[in-house]
């Protein structure tokens, strides 16, 4: 008899194949920097998180099933953070667990923050956009700033020339004044 679940888990696509502990040591016995990390796996599959990553770090490595559909991921484990990042041409590469918030760092070098209030900041190349807690929005571009509160009861748009303005009293749209 096969219940809801099993048929789930036949159904899914398997994409992790194996983990492993690493502590990676940033530095040698001399405390010289070294190019690579050298990856060294305890033994009893346990390691202290060091005060300072640049010199070690705990690692977990998740092997991917399918190399071709999906690639391996790191996990780094650090004293304040905890960081997962992947080698993609695609999609996310690296999302980093504070105690304040959760940032992800696209392919495209986008960066995407959700705070601990449930505020949102999206950056990328082109223009900033902040989704504040209470459903406020901001959006920063090079060639204008916008504002629409969370009701969505008023939006203005600044330009470097104009400012507009849509409230319940009516709309403002004029000339900058310099």
């Amino acid at each position: 008899m096969d219940t809801t679940s099993n048929k789930l888990e036949k159904a899914a696509r398997r994409v992790w194949k194996s983990a492993q502990m690493f502590v990676g040591f940033h530095t040698d016995q001399k405390g010289k920097p070294r190019e690579q990390p050298k990856l060294w796996p305890p033994k009893n599959g346990s390691a202290s998180i060091h005060g300072d990553p640049s010199a070690q770090e705990a690692i977990v490595v998740v092997k991917a099933a399918d190399p071709e559909a999906a690639q391996d991921v790191q996990i780094k484990l650090h004293p304040n953070r905890i960081v997962v990042r992947r080698d993609a041409e695609m999609w996310w590469q690296g999302v980093a667990v504070d105690e304040h918030s959760v940032t992800v760092r696209m392919a495209d070098n986008t960066i995407i923050e959700i705070r601990h209030d449930g505020s949102v900041i999206r950056r990328s190349a082109e223009d900033e956009t902040h989704v504040e807690a209470d459903g406020s929005i901001f959006k920063f571009t090079e060639f204008a700033e916008a504002h629409m509160t969370g009701d969505g009861v008023e939006m203005t748009r600044r330009a470097e020339d104009r400012i507009a303005t849509i409230s319940a009293d009516g709309v403002v749209d004029r000339a900058r004044k310099r």
